[in-house]
């Protein structure tokens, strides 16, 4: 396993993202709105997995007219549409995360800190045929739950 280090995502790499969700969103027939666009933003520019709350509270000095409740409505019609993945975490407040590639988290227990981590063979877990006949897996959700370095001591 490989962690992804703690930080945000370099400049670059957010602009490349938020111009693939444009794309992505016209070809669905999705409206860009600049809300929209700035909720997507603050996503992909924090590797921290925030809450709702913590987007709105980082995008309020440059939108003040932006509510807690729109910001919230706005990830959750995001993860519906699949252009936002919802990170189940152990205190059960709502995460989410711009990284829609292949990958896994690392969830500490104590303190509630969420990183992304790739593994490979975690990715291509096979389930049997049996198990899940009549449904339709559309994708593997794997969370790692311990205790993180600091919370360790």
């Amino acid at each position: 396993m490989t962690p992804v280090p703690v930080s945000r995502r370099p400049a670059p790499d957010v602009a490349r993202w938020c111009d693939e969700f444009e794309a992505t969103c016209r070809a669905r027939g999705v409206r860009v709105t600049p809300q929209r666009l700035a909720v997507y933003r603050a996503l992909a520019e924090d590797l921290s997995h925030p809450t709702a709350e913590a987007v709105w509270a980082r995008l309020r000095p440059r939108m003040p007219s932006l509510s807690p409740a729109t910001v919230y409505r706005i990830l959750e019609s995001l993860d519906r549409e699949g252009l936002v993945r919802r990170v189940s975490v152990t205190d059960g407040a709502g995460r989410f995360d711009a990284n829609r590639g292949p990958h896994q988290h690392l969830v500490c227990r104590v303190c509630g800190r969420v990183r992304d981590v790739r593994d490979p063979t975690l990715t291509r877990v096979g389930l049997g045929r049996d198990a899940v006949r009549g449904f339709t897996v559309e994708e593997l959700d794997i969370r790692i739950v311990g205790r993180c370095g600091r919370c360790r001591k």
